[in-house]
Order: C-alpha cells, then structure tokens, then sequence
C-alpha cells in the first residue's frame, strides 16, 4: 500500500470546478481523450478491471464485473445511470460531489458509456438537491456546446448523450431496481432481482448503474492507471473512500481515507469526541449498518472486516455515538426512520418495521402503566424481556424482506440491543432510563 493521495478531495481544491475551462485547468477531460483516442473501449475496460475498484453505493460490488456484463451484452441500445439519490441521516459526501464537482462526474459516465457501448445516460439527482440538479444541467449543456457530449465526441465517432432527472428522495427508493421503476414512471418499489440484473435494466436494456462517487473515480484510474489505483487502500478493495462523519463527533464533515483505515483513524481525522464525551460506537454505514463498539476500532473501514462484525460499510455514513447517549432512545428514532421510509411493497418489511416501532415507543406507556401501579390504581406491570419481543422481529424482517433495505433493516436496533442489554432491561423492565434521556 502507497502513501495515500486524497483523490477526491484534493481534487475539490482546484479553483473554478463548476466552469467546464476551470474543471480543463484542473485536468479534466484528459481522461476520455485518452480513452477515445488510444485506449479504446477494450483498454478503458481492462484498466477498471486492473483498479480492483468496487461499487462506492451500498453494494461494494467489483465494478469491472458490471462495466463487463454490460459491455457484452448482445444489444445495440445500452443505458447508464448515475445513482445521486444519496438520502438518510448521516449521509451527505455524494452531495458534496454533485454540488461541487459535476464535470468529474459526468466524465466518469461518459467515459463508462464509451467503455460499455451506451448511447445514452441518465444522471438521476434527489429533487431537494437543487445546486446539483442546477449545476447538472448547465455542465450538459457546456459539454454539449464543447463537442464533448452528443454527437461524435472529439471525433471520435462515439456518440452519447444524458438526462437529468430527480428522484423521489424516499430513502429506500435508491436500491437500485427501485431508482429502475422510478425512472420508467412508475412508483420506486425494488423489483426481484434477476440473476442477469445488469442485462436487464432500464425498459429491459443493459444498464450500468453506479453511485456518484463510483463514476468519480474512474477519471482517475483511466487518466493514471488502473495499476496507481490498484496500490492504494487494501488489495482486495482498493482505493480511497469519501466518509460522511456526523453525531458526537467534534468536527463533522466529508473525510477521505484509504479502505482498510481503523475507524479509530478516522474518528481522530474527525477531532474526536467532543468536550466533556466518550465515544462509545459508531454506524459505519449509516441507519442499516450495526454498531461497531470503541472495543473493535480497531477494525478497518472494509465491507468484508465490518461484515465478520455483523455490520457493512453501506454508504459510508459514519454517524458516532457519545456516552450521553441512550441506545434505547437511539433504536426508537431508528425505528421511526425505517417505518416511514418502508416501501410498504413487501410485507415482512411494511409490517416488521411498523411493529418494530411500536414494540420500541410502548416503553413509554410501560413507564406510565408502572406509575399508576405504584399508586394502587392498577397491577405491577411484568414487562417481558426485550430479546423476547424483538429478536424474533429481527430475524423475520432480515430473512423476508424483498430487498437490501429490508435485510439490513433491524441490523442497528438488534446489534443495539446485543451491545447495551442493560439499558433495555432497565426501560423494559424498571422502566427506568439510565441516562435520564427518556425520563429524568
């Protein structure tokens, strides 16, 4: 492993991004006249490949492996869509990209329509992102201008053209065969999964679909080389990574580290934890990632290290938690997420997480049943266990569930339930809460 550059971060650095001259003056666009005029189609494809570079969304999938599905699929009309429908809480480095860096972006997808054989793209953004979606439009249309975007790119004779368009902004309308049903006008409910997903996409074409931050590297590793990426982060999930760090945490904001990195590293990049505060877990992965105790910082921010831990990198959403917190309070607002941003398409996860949320907020009216006990005006309340209540929950929405969302759903709330048992017994039981958060 090299000494790490900050790929996209020092990228941000350079003046004038948003101006198609100020993103040339920083080196752009030197990637695709490199793809069109010398490597070919064949070349940029064996570069991605040589990279090692995986999915920068929720999947960590190898890369190469949908660039390759999609190029050879015998079709002559293929898609590409770029996922920017970042959503949920903590998650905000995608956005940092879409607001401050469209023609990287869009030269990633250009690029991948080139590699893959596409005709035509779509750069799907949340509709609250107003910058980006603005921003977007006026880097199509300078591109378009520049004879970098439309007909005969750099004439070259490749020809590739995109859409902007917005997304609902429903958390679990970006899976990605939801952002599929989205863009084909109808409700963003995830479809079954083919095994030949990649094959059958938009109107039933080939279709790559990637995050933001996905196309932003492949830039990079064109213009560099798959083998300078190959040297940064892990051997077997390479590169550097853009992490959204909020909650407890003294200076939030968008890091970028080498996968692998110790969460312990990246907390310590972050300020640490705030005045007067111990930082106790973090969600590596946001609202459907479970939490990673201060006894396993130790652990490299990697989907397969943080998998062994019964927990993912997701979107890279590290939200951190203070001693002040109470996990019981914590799972709740969780509960309350998950429920609202449910489909409502399959119903192990409609159902799961409604009862989930219920399960979670009648804590409460435990607590008021035991006061009315202890004034005579009912019996004492025998509260079951929560494991009793919740784990088989838990492990019904996880097994049934249509889609990643639903899977990964429970994942906070029962590693929560696994790390602190003595804050749930005491709610569930004592109805009492030991950080005075529920009641003082």
């Amino acid at each position: 492993m090299i000494d790490t550059p900050c790929i996209l971060t020092d990228h941000l650095r350079n003046p004038g991004l948003l101006s198609l001259d100020g993103y040339q003056k920083a080196g752009g666009f030197a990637a695709l006249s490199k793809a069109v005029k010398s490597l070919g189609r064949a070349g940029v494809l064996d570069q991605i490949r040589i990279s090692g570079l995986r999915g920068r969304g929720g999947s960590v999938f190898p890369s190469s492996q949908r660039w390759s599905a999609v190029a050879r699929a015998p079709c002559d009309e293929k898609f590409i869509l770029m996922n920017g429908e970042e959503g949920g809480p903590g998650g905000f480095k995608d956005r940092m990209l879409l607001d401050g860096t469209p023609f990287l972006i869009l030269e990633g997808v250009i690029l991948s329509g080139f590699a893959v054989g596409a005709g035509y793209g779509f750069c799907l953004i949340r509709r609250d992102f107003g910058e980006a979606i603005s921003s977007f439009k006026l880097a199509a249309k300078a591109l378009r201008e520049a004879g970098l975007l439309g007909q005969d790119i750099l004439g070259s004779g490749y020809s590739f053209d995109i859409s902007v368009v917005t997304g609902a902004g429903m958390f679990s309308a970006g899976e990605e065969t939801a952002l599929l049903e989205s863009l084909e006008g109808r409700r963003g409910n995830p479809r079954p999964t083919p095994a030949t997903r990649f094959e059958h996409g938009f109107r039933g074409k080939p279709t790559l679909l990637a995050s933001a931050e996905t196309f932003a590297n492949i830039p990079f590793i064109v213009k560099n080389g798959g083998e300078w990426f190959s040297q940064i982060g892990l051997s077997t999930n390479p590169g550097t990574r853009l992490f959204s760090v909020s909650g407890h945490i003294a200076k939030p904001g968008v890091y970028e580290a080498p996968l692998g990195t110790p969460i312990s590293r990246l907390l310590e990049m972050a300020g640490g934890a705030r005045e007067g505060e111990e930082i106790v877990a973090v969600l590596p992965g946001g609202v459907v990632s479970g939490f990673i105790p201060k006894e396993k910082f130790s652990v490299g921010l990697d989907q397969e290290a943080l998998l062994k831990e019964g927990s993912n990198l997701g979107l890279g959403a590290v939200i951190v938690f203070s001693n002040r917190c109470c996990f019981v309070n914590v799972a709740q607002c969780l509960a309350a997420f998950l429920e609202q941003e449910s489909c409502g398409h399959c119903t192990p996860c409609r159902e799961g997480t409604k009862k989930l949320h219920e399960i979670l907020s009648d804590i409460g009216s435990l607590r008021r049943k035991s006061g009315e006990s202890r004034r005579g005006q009912c019996r004492e309340v025998q509260a079951p266990r929560p494991f009793e209540l919740l784990e088989p929950l838990l492990e019904s929405i996880a097994a049934a569930s249509a889609c990643g969302f639903g899977r990964s759903a429970g994942l906070a709330v029962s590693s929560a339930m696994r790390l602190f048992p003595e804050e749930f017994a005491a709610h569930f039981q004592r109805q009492e809460c030991p950080k005075r958060v529920c009641w003082g």
